[in-house]
């Protein structure tokens, strides 16, 4: 599924509609227990709180978590591209990763650390993980029209090679919440953002 055809989904949906929408997820993943059939349960409900408070924002629905080895959370971020004002470089990712090194400015790596997201990465994030060598990068859906990950074959030889120290994996959680992240995927596109739409040219 393209952008187009997310924006003419998402025509059908008001923004009452969506807010109320939004509102319900939000109950239902604070509520929501993990399955100990699913170790990864835990940190994707969290990643997942974190996406729909970015669309309640006005944003797109997309969080991320940064784990260490011990399995403690150790930040937290979210999709800032729209508000409070336009950013394009701000998706999750990006706000998690400029956290962590404004907050440890170089004293620490990110090699034992594993990122959690509701969908893969997309290119610009994709590389920028591959850069700093991240360890694992985890998520409960594929972003077939826009993730990163079906292009890792595709890169130049050098990020190849870096690459092969990353490992982007889809990770297997309870049913519940891959619905979760597949409306926060598709649904969750703002409509408002005028500079946007002459950007993409919609």
């Amino acid at each position: 599924m393209n952008i187009l055809q997310r924006r003419k989904i998402n025509e059908n949906i008001s923004m009452s509609n969506l807010a109320q929408k939004l509102n319900e997820l939000e109950k239902k993943i604070k509520t929501f227990t993990p399955d100990p059939k699913y170790p990864h349960d835990p940190f994707i409900k969290i990643t997942l709180e974190k996406s729909i408070a970015a669309a309640k924002e006005g944003n797109y629905g997309v969080g991320a978590i940064l784990v260490d080895k011990n399995g403690k959370i150790v930040l937290k971020g979210h999709n800032k591209l729209f508000k409070p004002y336009s950013r394009s470089d701000l998706h999750a990712e990006m706000d998690l990763l400029n956290q962590f090194e404004d907050k440890f400015k170089g004293e620490k790596s990110l090699k034992d650390f594993t990122l959690y997201v509701p969908f893969d990465p997309c290119p610009m994030c994709l590389c920028r993980l591959i850069f700093v060598g991240i360890s694992r990068v985890y998520f409960p859906i594929f972003d077939t029209d826009g993730g990163g990950v079906q292009i890792l074959n595709k890169l130049p030889l050098a990020w190849k090679k870096m690459a092969k120290n990353c490992k982007f994996e889809l990770v297997p959680c309870s049913l519940e919440l891959k619905k979760i992240a597949d409306f926060l995927l598709n649904k969750t596109w703002p409509e408002d953002q005028d500079l946007w739409r002459k950007i993409f040219n919609f």
